[in-house]
Formats: C-alpha cells, structure tokens, sequence
C-alpha cells in the first residue's frame, strides 16, 4: 500500500464509488428489467388465456362460423351476436382489441370478426385484408396458443398480443383469435418506476459518499497509524511529507519538520522491561499529540524516535511549539506499578525549516537529523538546523 494517507483515502474513495456505481448499476438494471418482464409475462399470459377461451366460444358454434366465413354478412344474426360478445369481453377485461382472422396466403390475413363497432375508427369489416407477421405465424404452424411480449410500434400502438387457434369439429385450423393489450399506460408506469429507482440509487450514492469522505479516517485510521502510539507509520512519511512540501512551495508558506528522540529510552527498557517501555512510548505519544495542532501530523519515525510535521507555520511558532513539548514531557510522570515509582522522561529535540534549497524529503529529514543529533549533545534540548 503506497501513498500518503491523504492520497490513499482519495483512491479509496473513488475506487469504492466506482464500484459501488458497477453494482448498483447491474441492480438497478436487473430491478427494473425483471420488473418490466414479469409484468409483460403475466400481461401476455392473461392474453393467451383470454383469446383461448375467445377460441372455444367461437367453438361452440363452430358450424355458423363457418358458415359467416363465407358470407362475411355483417346484417346477419351471427354477425351481431358474436360482435356484442367480444365487445363486452373487450369492456370487461379491459383489453384494446379482440378479433378473429383467418390465413389467406404465405403474406396475408384477413379480418373476420371484430369488437369494435362500425362507425368507430378502428373497426375493420369482415373480410379486410392485412400483412401478416412472424407471431401469426407462429400460432398456424404450431396450431398452438402463444403469448408475445416482445413487439414494436404499428399503427395501432404498442401491443402485448395473446393467440389462440380456431378448430372445426374434423380439427382442421380455421384462423385464430387475437387479443391485444395496449402497452402505453404500462411503459408510462414502467418510466415512472425507472425514475424512481433511480432517485432512490442516486439517494443512496450520495449518502454513501458523504459517509465515506466522513468517517473515511476513522475506518483507515488502522492502516495507516501505529497502534502504539497512534502516531503515522514510517512508510507513509516520505509521501506525506513531500505532500506538505509541495504545498508550502507553491502557497509560498512555512514549514517546519521536528525529529522528537526519547532521551536514554535504552536505559527504560533495560531497567523496567520492554513492556513499560511500550507503556512510556504511548503515554509520550498522547502528550506530544496534544502539544501540536490539528492541522500537524505525528509520526513514528522508529522505535522512540518520531517526527512532527508542521506546515503552516512560522519560526516562532516553531520554537513555542517544540519549547510547549519539551517542557510537557519534562514534568510528565509515568507511573511503574511493579517498582512502585514514578518514572520521567527528557525529549530531544531537531527542528529544519524549508527553505529555498530545500526541496526534497530526504534532505529535510537529513538536516532536522543533524539538529538533534546536536541536541543530545546535552540532552532535554532543542536546536535548529543551521546552514
């Protein structure tokens, strides 16, 4: 894992709202195209069924319809009472068409019955001829019911179409009836739900987002601090310093980089055990955390050797914030249970300043290193990094 937390919660971020657009996407998708299949399907089945039982009412008669077939007499007896029965089939299943029709050749069809009344619009008097379609035939090569939920725009709108074939008494095939359910108001239906699902994933997104660039540190807080000490681990300090660098170079700022050593740590180790050692370094960790400010960052260079980073910041500020350490860890006391003591430690501490020549993390680290190397000279002390 490599970066500066800073870069590292940005690639997350994005990585995870990348992802979690990929899936949503494939939900949203499945959600609304199941959804529009399953009401398709049982629309289409509802058709089938309806023009299956259309198919044996004609049955029922059979022999007066055929009969019409060849008289197409639309004064006839037959004529209105079959057309009154699919009207008010069409009136109370609340379908667009109903209709029966017979195969003239391989490219035509011809309308026998229709529930529609003559002076209206859609009416087609028996015997009108039509182009047929793969869906009729379908039904006269199977000589079975079938239901279509796939279709495309036609004069008479958009349809979800049932069939079923019509038999004389020796099972020979005489058409077949056709019922129609206009698809409008459901794809209108359908478009609002699109639109709703929508705003609900669109909702969620956003609110997941905002989670993440809030709480973001809380859940990388593991990966990328010291669980000791609470301070930034070692391998991001390169990145996170040249981040602050750059920073100060181009918004023409200060910034300074404190190295922070334990004076005589060894001796805590090899006097009181390692395991007050640990106790030392974390209980040092929260009083110099709480000697920087927010904007500060804390890091756990090694063992008890840590470095502050301090953008923002003048030389002055500097001094009284090093000064504030210094004089904290000093009349700090960590308590030994085991020897029954009180335990206190001295700091030193190297201060470097960017300046002009200084542009790399390395060197930056190089001169603060050199500044505390001549502060243990005398211990408990702090000194600048000097050309």
């Amino acid at each position: 894992m490599n970066g500066s937390p800073r870069i590292f919660k940005l690639k997350l971020i994005t990585l995870t709202m990348i992802v979690l657009f990929c899936i949503m996407a494939v939900i949203y998708f499945i959600a609304y195209v199941s959804t529009r299949d399953t009401i398709e399907k049982q629309l289409s089945l509802n058709a089938q069924a309806l023009a299956v039982s259309i198919a044996r009412l004609v049955m029922e008669d059979v022999d007066s319809y055929k009969a019409f077939l060849e008289t197409k007499d639309v004064n006839s007896d037959y004529y209105s009472r079959m057309q009154a029965s699919f009207m008010t089939i069409k009136i109370n299943s609340n379908v667009k068409y109903i209709y029966s029709e017979r195969k003239i050749d391989e490219n035509t069809f011809e309308y026998i019955l229709d529930a529609e009344m003559i002076e209206h619009q859609d009416y087609s008097p028996p015997g009108s001829i039509e182009e047929t379609d793969h869906r009729r035939e379908i039904v006269y090569a199977t000589e079975r019911p079938a239901a279509f939920h796939f279709f495309k725009q036609q004069r008479w709108g958009v349809l979800i179409s049932g069939f079923a074939p019509i038999f004389d008494h020796d099972g020979q095939m005489l058409g077949l009836i056709g019922v129609d359910i206009d698809n409008s108001d459901i794809y209108a239906s359908l478009r609002r739900l699109q639109i709703i699902l929508f705003a609900l994933y669109a909702g969620i997104f956003l609110a997941i987002l905002l989670f993440l660039i809030r709480y973001a540190d809380t859940f990388l807080e593991p990966l990328f601090k010291d669980n000791l000490t609470g301070a930034y681990s070692k391998r991001y300090s390169e990145n996170l310093i040249r981040e602050e660098i750059a920073a100060a170079v181009k918004e023409h700022h200060g910034l300074a980089l404190m190295m922070l050593d334990l004076d005589h740590f060894k001796n805590i180790n090899d006097t009181y055990g390692h395991a007050f050692g640990d106790k030392v370094l974390s209980n040092i960790s929260e009083i110099i955390k709480k000697s920087l400010r927010k904007c500060d960052h804390f890091i756990r260079y090694g063992g008890e050797e840590f470095i502050a980073l301090l953008p923002q910041v003048t030389e002055s500020q500097t001094k009284e914030i090093a000064e504030r350490i210094r004089q904290a860890v000093c009349k700090n006391e960590i308590f030994n249970e085991e020897m029954n003591l009180p335990v206190k430690m001295t700091i030193s501490i190297g201060i470097a300043a960017l300046a002009d020549s200084t542009v790399s993390v390395l060197q930056l680290i190089e001169q603060a290193d050199k500044a505390l190397y001549a502060a243990k000279i005398t211990r408990n002390s702090i000194c600048f990094f000097e050309e």
